[in-house]
């Protein structure tokens, strides 16, 4: 499932588990394919589960949802807390489960310090992971005011997305025929300074806050 090719699962009993549990969200959880996408052993990781995008011109780099690792049967999930939450930290994850079809256990980041439940079965996840994509849903609603010509809403979602190289935001300015591409956003002054590139050299442009129009894109 997912990877839509064959795998033998005949000596890999960690395999069989995560069929047991792809099979889950696939086809019991209610989930797949409007509110998340699955990858399988991406990043060294077992199962990432991702919101679903739902607008083209909004997909900056966003976490996953949840890490799940899956053990073979006979497993003391325990033994593996630390490696969760190491995979927890470095992808900024605030969710994660590990998981030997007998028993799950769940791992929520709260005030930076994660936290460990047994849950009762497979039908407790999707509620956690429900949880966490409410909160980008905010962002697309930022997103769609910002395209309508908020200026506010550009300010926040250019001090979340727009710090760094990492994501592309594309806006317009009044008067101006082409939009510009942009990253490592500022404010200061009542202006707005970013960095845009040119034959792969880095230039700062500043414009005056008045003249923003609208935004037109962020991508990863």
């Amino acid at each position: 499932m997912i990877r839509s090719r064959e795998i033998v699962i005949d000596g890999r009993p960690e395999e069989k588990i995560r069929q047991f549990f792809l099979y889950f969200l696939l086809n019991q959880s209610g989930l797949f394919p409007n509110e998340i996408d699955i990858k399988v052993e991406s990043d060294s990781h077992d199962i990432e589960l991702y919101k679903t995008v739902e607008n083209e011109y909004f997909k900056p780099y966003s976490p996953p949802l949840m890490i799940v690792e899956v053990k073979r049967e006979e497993e003391n999930l325990r033994n593996h807390e630390k490696q969760i939450e190491r995979y927890l930290k470095k992808s900024c994850s605030e969710i994660g489960i590990l998981y030997n079809y007998h028993q799950i256990i769940a791992y929520i980041k709260k005030d930076a310090v994660f936290t460990s439940n047994n849950l009762n079965s497979l039908e407790d996840i999707p509620p956690l992971i429900l949880q966490s994509s409410n909160k980008l849903d905010k962002n697309l609603l930022e997103f769609e005011k910002a395209v309508n010509g908020s200026f506010d809403s550009f300010i926040y979602l250019v001090n979340k997305y727009g710090k760094y190289k990492l994501n592309r935001i594309v806006f317009r300015l009044k008067g101006e025929q082409l939009p510009i591409v942009g990253s490592f956003f500022q404010f200061q002054d009542n202006k707005l300074y970013y960095h845009i590139y040119v034959q792969d050299a880095k230039k700062q442009q500043n414009c005056d806050l008045q003249d923003f129009e609208k935004l037109v894109s962020i991508t990863y």
